[in-house]
């Protein structure tokens, strides 16, 4: 695809998850991100380096070549590359040719993922930090999941915004409204992590009251209803962070990210981390009881991910949309900060 392909869906100007971290190793790793092919590597520090993966001077794949001191060598001509994407070595040459270089994505390693920015040459905010996913998330404390779908980053980050699909398609019966409430000020969301920047911060509340009917009865058997259920969200243009609350007590924590590989071809990422109870058969109860709750919710998504119309269309609005509107508006002022060169 061509340099302007990311634009072509609408995509923000952001951090995206490139690739999970385990599959990074000491090979060159063949990447598509942003519609584009790109090749993923580490350095001598081992830190991620992600660039075009096609050699300037012949056009090979430079995921076909290897890692040499922290460098990419082609293994057409044994060009060499650094993590800045210079070339830094050509066999027989004492003169490197001018135009010799990768194009490279400004990259950050955090939360068992490494991630890419998109939009401009260098980054306009800082990845978000959540300090509960810098742990590692083994069993029974946390879990991860990767989902491919045909959809496009946008319509997986206002599916969080939208509380009457929760109803609906989740079959969330509850004893009364299911509400969402934009939140202005950060410090409305106590708890959910270090404070974001405020320019791509972008938040909201939902809540619902005890679960009803057979839902209601089965989680009664279970000791998981409560008298008030939330959820309060933070994130940033293709990020988010999340804390489920039950009675005012935090169960987990749950990152929802995305990888854009082209126009409709999005990987929705979910890490959870479960909130300690101190002992091992208290965080096996959670484990057992959250880890198929979040795979089911999300299963029930991805049918409908991958059969919706495709792009970034509007619509029909009622009362209930005010949140995924809201939010609509502000992925869209990302958008159109994305510059030329991106």
């Amino acid at each position: 695809m061509n340099e302007r392909a990311g634009t072509a869906f609408n995509l923000a100007a952001s951090w995206y998850v490139a690739l999970p971290s385990a599959k990074l190793k000491s090979r060159p790793k063949a990447i598509t991100l942003f519609g584009r092919s790109l090749v993923a590597w580490r350095n001598r520090s081992g830190r991620p380096v992600i660039a075009d993966r096609a050699c300037p001077h012949m056009g090979a794949s430079l995921a076909d070549g290897k890692v040499v001191d922290g460098e990419l060598r082609c293994a057409f001509h044994h060009w060499r590359f650094d993590g800045d994407g210079a070339c830094t070595a050509v066999p027989g040459l004492d003169r490197i040719p001018r135009g010799a270089r990768l194009r490279t994505y400004p990259t950050a390693e955090r939360f068992g993922y490494v991630w890419a920015w998109y939009g401009s040459r260098e980054p306009m905010f800082g990845l978000p930090e959540f300090p509960e996913l810098q742990r590692d998330l083994h069993f029974p404390l946390g879990f991860r999941f990767a989902d491919m779908t045909g959809a496009t980053p946008r319509r997986i980050m206002e599916n969080t915004y939208d509380p009457d699909h929760l109803v609906e398609l989740h079959g969330l019966d509850v004893s009364g409204a299911c509400t969402m409430r934009l939140v202005d000020d950060p410090a409305e969301l106590p708890g959910n992590g270090p404070r974001i920047e405020t320019d791509p911060w972008f938040g909201a509340e939902l809540s619902w009251p005890s679960y009803a009917g057979n839902l209601g009865r089965v989680t009664k058997l279970l000791g998981t209803n409560a008298k008030r259920f939330v959820l309060r969200v933070d994130g940033w243009p293709s990020g988010q962070r999340i804390t489920y609350l039950a009675d005012g007590v935090p169960q987990y924590k749950l990152l929802l990210a995305t990888t854009p590989i082209g126009p409709n071809r999005t990987v929705q990422h979910i890490a959870v981390a479960i909130a300690p109870t101190g002992r091992f058969l208290g965080d096996l109860r959670k484990y057992l009881i959250h880890r198929p709750e979040v795979t089911f919710t999300s299963n029930q998504d991805i049918p409908i991910f991958n059969t919706i119309e495709p792009g970034d269309r509007h619509g029909i609005y009622v009362d209930g949309d005010r949140g995924m509107r809201g939010f609509r508006k502000y992925y869209q002022h990302w958008v159109d900060k994305v510059t030329e060169d991106a």
